[in-house]
Formats: structure tokens, C-alpha cells, sequence
């Protein structure tokens, strides 16, 4: 038991902190998207792209998993997930905050879903 924890700590670690990261970023941006005076349809539209993306993050991943490797995979996907949060901040316009919501729902269930079959593969 000990022996497994050691070999997979980190990834618990960084799975928990994409969690509580993802978390804090649906609050942020909903306070955010209020005080740019986004259309309130417009906030619940860039707020459940995060749901669409997820959908499709989650049919995709076990196939790129397959084809380049979990390590490969956690990495680009943690990148996508990091470039996607920056953009919120520097892009202020709520069509490229939908898309990047969409981007960091994919992201987020494809690195979960990587962190599973990766535990499953050891």
C-alpha cells in the first residue's frame, strides 16, 4: 500500500489541485462576467461551455491516451487547461471566454481521465 502511494502521489497531487483550480475558476468568472456587464443569458451560455467541453474531453482522451501515452497527454491537457485561464484574463469579450470555457472543460475531463487509466494501468 505504501509503495503505491509513493509511485502516485504526485498524481493525486496534481489532480487535486486542477480540481480546486477549476473550482475557483467558475466562481471567478461568474463574478467577473457580472462585473463586465455580460448579458446574463451570455454568462449561463460561457458558464455551461465548461459542460459541453467536459463531454467531449471525456469521449476523446482514452483515444489520445492510446496513441501518445498518458504522460504526453497530462501534459499537453494541463497546458491547454493553463493557456485557457490566462486568455480569460487578458482577452476580456464573452464569444472567446465561451470558447475558452469550452477549452478548459475539455481539458479538465481529459486530464481525469487520464489520472484514472493511468492509476488503473499500474
Amino acid at each position: 500500500m505504501v509503495a503505491s502511494l509513493r509511485s502516485t502521489w504526485a498524481l493525486f497531487l496534481g489532480v487535486a489541485l486542477i480540481m480546486l483550480a477549476s473550482g475557483l475558476q467558475s466562481a471567478l468568472l461568474g463574478v467577473r462576467a457580472s462585473l463586465e456587464d455580460f448579458p446574463t443569458a451570455l454568462t449561463g451560455l460561457i458558464m455551461s461551455a465548461y459542460f459541453a467541453g467536459f463531454l467531449f474531453g471525456s469521449l476523446a482522451a482514452s483515444r489520445l491516451v492510446e496513441q501518445v501515452g498518458h504522460v504526453r497527454v497530462f501534459a499537453a491537457l494541463a497546458s491547454l487547461a493553463s493557456v485557457a485561464v490566462l486568455i480569460h484574463a487578458v482577452v476580456v469579450e464573452p464569444w472567446t471566454w465561451v470558447a475558452m470555457r469550452f477549452m478548459t472543460g475539455f481539458a479538465s475531463a481529459g486530464l481525469y481521465v487520464v489520472a484514472e487509466s493511468w492509476l488503473n494501468d499500474r
